[in-house]
Order: C-alpha cells, then sequence, then structure tokens
C-alpha cells in the first residue's frame, strides 16, 4: 500500500478505492497466492503496510504466522497498530523506516515479503536497490509479491488507460478536479516502469521465478521466488 500520500489514514482509506480499480482484489488474490505457494509460512514481511489492511486480512488465514509491518509514515503506521490492536500483540512487530534501509537485525527471514502499491514511488536505481533489499529479506524459497503502477509499451496506450481511470474515478464519485490532479501524478509524483522492465529487474536482482500474475487498467502483481 502507498505512504507517499497527500491524505491523512482515514482519508487514504475511503479514497483508494474510488482511485485505484478492483483494489480490494489485489489483497485476495495475494492471499490465495500464499494460500498456494507459503500455506506454512511463518514470518511475513510488509513493506509499505500503509493502514494494515493486507495483513489483518492475512492474519485470518495465517493465524500462527508472525507478521513484521514497516513503513516510512509514523502516521500510517500508528493506524496499522491501531488496527491490529485487537489481535495478540506478540504476532504483530511494527518499524519505521524506508524498506532500502531497514535494519536486518530487526527483521528475521520471510517466508513472504510484500510491498503494495509502493515502490512506484521510487526512480529506478532506488527501485532496484529496494527489489535488493526485499531479497536479502527472504528466506531461500521465499516469496516476494509486489503490487505496482505500471507504464503502458506506447503513448496511446497511456491515453487510453488515463481516459479510463478518469472515467472509473468520475464513476465513483470524485469530482474533476480531484481526478485530473491524480491523472497528472503519472510520471511526476511516481514514476511507472512497463511490465517487461518489472520482470526483468526481478530477473536480474536474483529471483529464479518470475512471474505476472495479475492486471488490470494501469496496476499489475507480480510474483518472485528466491
Amino acid at each position: 500500500m502507498t505512504t507517499n500520500t497527500q491524505f491523512t489514514p482515514e482519508h487514504y482509506e475511503k479514497n483508494i478505492h474510488r482511485t485505484i480499480p478492483h483494489y480490494s482484489s489485489f489483497q485476495k488474490e495475494i492471499i490465495d497466492l500464499i494460500r498456494t505457494t507459503k500455506p506454512d509460512c511463518e514470518d511475513w514481511l510488509d513493506t509499505g503496510c500503509g493502514t494494515g489492511s493486507l495483513i489483518e486480512l492475512a492474519n485470518e488465514t495465517f493465524d500462527e504466522c508472525n507478521f513484521y509491518l514497516n513503513d516510512p509514515s509514523e502516521e500510517m503506521l500508528s493506524y496499522a497498530r491501531m488496527r491490529l490492536g485487537k489481535y495478540p500483540a506478540e504476532r504483530f512487530k511494527f518499524t519505521n523506516n524506508t524498506t532500502a534501509d531497514l535494519p536486518l537485525y530487526e527483521v528475521p527471514k520471510c517466508d513472504v515479503v510484500t510491498a503494495i502499491q509502493s515502490h512506484h514511488y521510487l526512480n529506478r536505481e532506488e527501485r532496484a536497490n529496494t527489489t535488493a533489499k526485499c531479497y536479502e529479506m527472504l528466506k531461500n524459497d521465499g516469496i516476494f509479491i509486489t503490487f505496482e503502477n505500471t507504464a503502458p509499451a506506447t503513448e496511446r496506450g497511456i491515453e487510453i488507460v488515463m481516459d479510463r481511470l478518469r472515467r472509473f474515478q468520475l464513476e465513483c464519485g470524485k469530482d474533476s478536479v480531484a481526478v485530473e490532479d491524480n491523472l497528472k501524478r503519472f510520471n511526476t509524483a511516481y514514476f511507472p516502469i512497463t511490465i517487461s522492465e518489472h520482470l526483468e529487474m526481478l530477473k536480474e536482482t536474483g529471483f529464479t521465478t518470475c512471474e505476472l500474475f495479475w492486471t488490470s487498467y494501469m496496476q499489475a502483481g507480480f510474483y518472485a521466488i528466491k
């Protein structure tokens, strides 16, 4: 989940489903993928955890897993702490760092590392370094799952997806000024790369299995196995 945002956590929770089509599907797809690849996962790191909604959902299925939630925004992290406060505290650990600066001694090697709507805020060098840190945080045979805004391969493709997103957001009730402000963030507030560039970067990082497993509009989900 993105944390580089102008919204409070409460506003973010309300706004995200009116901004990104099928956002709730991201988390369901992640849970289903982990049920297949790591059904007995013991340690899960969520980088850029945002409001903690993914881990709250994951906790319902993986009730013996230890969860590590990291986010560079203390405001988002505080919201996640509050959200998960009703569950046994010993199963949730919180750290306030950028992913690239996450101290290895604070989080053990994990079976699962997730990064949802966060790495596209980075430039290419930062993205590569952060992906390498996620690789480093995994156990052998661990799985890295990321959802990102992606860049269409052509200028016409960009125009088409922007028109689709504009219509989606307007039909969800966002006002036209907010919609246009959101669309202007493409390549100014976030910096997407193409699907093929994503897969190539994952291979260059050292992952042995790199796959696209979900896509819609501008968003795509990838997994990679160490």
